[in-house]
Parts: structure tokens; sequence; C-alpha cells
């Protein structure tokens, strides 16, 4: 009788089932599409980014604020004068040497420390009388400039006049039209200046001068360092003053 042996076993790797296979591969599937979507957003163009909000601007002082309050007297005429350069397109549109006759204005008289609020005061009260040439004065400026209402200087020294005074341009450049001119109708000297430089010094000092002779005294000698209208008009002339 034969010896019945064992049968071999056959060995073989076993497959994963079905229902065990599905959700690994799901599982596989998401995760790669995790990884796509992950580095589709790393390789955005950092230039396409949320744009970073930029700090406000700081707002810019009013001039003259410091020399008192909205409801003092002074406050209240430095206010009408910061208004009126705002308004007005010829104190902000004619530079002249680098300065436009708001920031001119600004600079040597609402932010002078030798201007007081006395002055500031005066100014706002000056009227057109007391500015006015006289017939025979405006003759001889028409016939030394005849154009002298066009040039730049001229609107930029009315467009100062017109702020400090809140007299109308167009009547202060009809009643003054030397304003801006070198020199003075009462004397031979009457001339527009070429350069820039004394154009700029003119209009200064004949808005200080003009007020001056309107009865704000002490206006030249806060602004040249000193009051007479020859000696404040040589210190203009070299380039000097305070401010």
């Amino acid at each position: 009788m034969s010896r019945i042996d064992s049968r071999p076993r056959v060995l073989s790797n076993p497959s994963p089932s079905p229902a065990r296979a599905q959700p690994e591969a799901q599982a596989q599937r998401t995760a790669n599409t995790s990884r796509t979507a992950a580095v589709g957003h790393t390789q955005v163009n950092s230039f396409e980014g949320p744009s970073r909000a930029r700090p406000a601007a700081a707002a810019q002082p009013i001039p003259g604020a410091w020399r008192g309050g909205p409801d003092t007297e002074v406050g209240k005429a430095v206010q009408s004068m910061v208004s009126r350069l705002q308004s007005n397109p010829d104190a902000n549109n004619i530079t002249i040497k680098g300065d436009t006759a708001a920031s001119l204005f600004s600079r040597a008289i609402l932010d002078s420390k030798h201007v007081t609020n006395e002055q500031i005061i005066a100014m706002a009260n000056v009227p057109l009388e007391a500015l006015a040439s006289s017939e025979k004065e405006k003759a001889k400026t028409y016939k030394k400039v005849p154009n002298v209402r066009d040039l730049p200087v001229h609107k930029f020294t009315v467009a100062m006049m017109s702020a400090a005074t809140g007299i109308d341009p167009q009547k202060l450049s009809e009643a003054v039209p030397d304003l801006g001119l070198t020199g003075a109708p009462s004397t031979p000297l009457l001339y527009a200046a070429k350069g820039e430089g004394m154009q700029r010094s003119t209009a200064l000092h004949d808005f200080t001068d003009y007020l001056r002779g309107a009865g704000v005294k002490g206006l030249n000698k806060a602004v040249w360092g000193v009051e007479g209208r020859i000696l404040s008009a040589i210190v203009s002339a070299v380039g000097g003053g305070r401010y």
C-alpha cells in the first residue's frame, strides 16, 4: 500500500481585497490632489498677491495755526487767509524761484516768528483805499510796462496781498498795477525784473512795504530786518531777509 504524501502547498502573494483597496486608492488620489493644489498656490506670481495697505499720509499742518485757536481773532484771520490762498489759482499755479504765492506767504508771513499776531490782524483790516496807487502813478506804470497786469510776478504779488487783506484780486490789480514791479512809480526806477530771484524778492518786498505804508507798522523789519523802505529794498535786492 503506497504512502499518501501531503499535497504541496502553493504559495502566492495575497492580493488585497477589493473592499480594502478602494478606500486606499481614494485616499491616495485625494492626497495627490491636495499636493497639486498646494504647489499651484506656491507658484502664483508674488507680484499678483494682495497689496499691502499703505499708511495714510500725515496731515499737513495749517500755516499759522500755532498763533491761536479757530475761535480767536488771530485764528479766524489766519483761517481766512489760508482759505483765500487755496481758492485762488494764481496763488498755486504760478511758481517763481521755487515758490508759489501760497508757499512764500505761508513761510515768510504766517509761520514767521518775527511777524506778530497784531500785524496779522492788522493786515486783515487794510482797505483797498489804503493801498491804491494814484492816477498819476498808474499812468507812469502803464507807460513803463504796458502789459504789467499780465505778468506772472504781478499776479503772484496780487495773490499774496489779496490773501492777507481779503480784497478781490481783480480790484486789487486794477487799483495797484505796480505791484510786482521793481522800483516804485514815485522814483525814476520802475521795471519788470527778468531774473526769478529778483522777482520773488520784489514780490515779497512790495507786499511788506505797501502794507507798512497802509498802516501795518514793523512789517518790513519783521521780514527784512530793517523798517525803512529804501534799506529794506536793498536787503531784498541782495537776497537778504528772514524767510
